[in-house]
């Protein structure tokens, strides 16, 4: 297998995975700041279609409020209390960036489902963008530029056809057909250990304890993460957190990535500037690997030719 199919069958691996979950997940673009810094104002996040009974204290779930009066209007809170009687299940909620919890208690029914997922600023191509200099941007940049492209490209490619031209493409296609992927190991350290060092600098913390706990010295916000609800605390530069906790890293990357991948294994989040310096290699193949002409198929072929003379 070519290695640019391979590197590509790698990336795409996790779409692959959640592909059989795909008629359970929903998209939701975030309105408001209530749930920051796990999510932001515009960004879409992925919510999974899930039983109410499976919902536990610290799931961030979107649902109705019970005092809505558009049943399309969704919130994204998260559980801090299970309640249970004889009416039936219920959920207080709170948002992260809240000091109080939500005035409501949420019934089981009215749960749409888990926030598993977000993807930072998406929302604001979408039409929940308020701005309208924003929207017509999205529309210049995303929609007008590429069609007059697009256009512009079939108009010269008519204009322009020739089958001797048509004849030299496909000949060199079956050329480049005629090729071997040489690997460059050597090339692919180098660029895995820059990429690791650079990334482990990204991620590691400058951090101070005292007896007060522990003090954000870095130039970047931490992500301290434990086993409570919330999972997770964010310093800003210069502040103090005098809790336990788990785990420590830059919040380099968007916060629910992050706090996702502590929930699936903490491991996870230890490792990330392996796992990342590993991706990013894979992504730069092209300054690791070159195609060379496949010589020993072209001798095959001469030395066959000539026995059958």
């Amino acid at each position: 297998m070519r290695v640019k199919y391979l590197v590509l069958l790698v990336l795409l691996l996790p779409v692959f995975l959640l592909l059989p979950y795909s008629g359970n997940l929903e998209l939701l673009v975030v309105l408001s700041g209530s749930m920051q810094p796990l999510f932001n104002p515009g960004d879409v996040i992925v919510v999974e279609r899930v039983n109410a009974s499976s919902i536990a204290v610290g799931d961030v779930v979107a649902f109705r409020p019970p005092d809505a009066k558009d049943e399309k209007i969704l919130v994204t809170h998260r559980v801090v209390e299970i309640l249970v009687n004889e009416s039936g299940r219920y959920f207080q909620t709170r948002g992260d960036n809240n000091e109080d919890v939500d005035p409501f208690l949420v019934p089981a029914e009215n749960v749409v489902g888990k926030a598993i997922f977000s993807i930072p600023y998406l929302g604001y191509l979408t039409r929940h963008n308020h701005s309208r200099t924003a929207r017509l941007l999205v529309y210049i940049f995303l929609i007008f530029i590429p069609g007059v492209m697009l256009i512009y490209g079939e108009i010269y490619y008519l204009m322009h056809y020739s089958p001797r031209i048509e004849r030299m493409k496909e000949k060199d296609k079956r050329r480049r057909a005629r090729t071997v992927d040489v690997v460059f190991f050597k090339r692919v350290l180098g660029i895995f250990l820059v990429i690791f060092t650079v990334t482990t600098v990204l991620f590691h913390p400058l951090l101070e304890e005292d007896n007060n706990g522990i003090t954000n010295k870095g130039f970047l916000p931490v992500l301290v993460l434990r086993n409570d609800v919330p999972n997770y605390s964010y310093l800003s530069p210069g502040e103090i957190y005098g809790g336990n906790y788990e785990v420590a890293v830059n919040a380099a990357l968007p916060v629910m990535w992050i706090v996702r991948a502590y929930e699936i294994n903490p491991f996870i989040v230890k490792s990330l500037n392996v796992i990342l310096s590993l991706l990013l290699t894979l992504i730069m193949f092209p300054l690791w690997v070159k195609e060379f002409p496949n010589v020993k198929n072209r001798r095959r072929r001469r030395h066959h030719g000539t026995l059958g003379i």
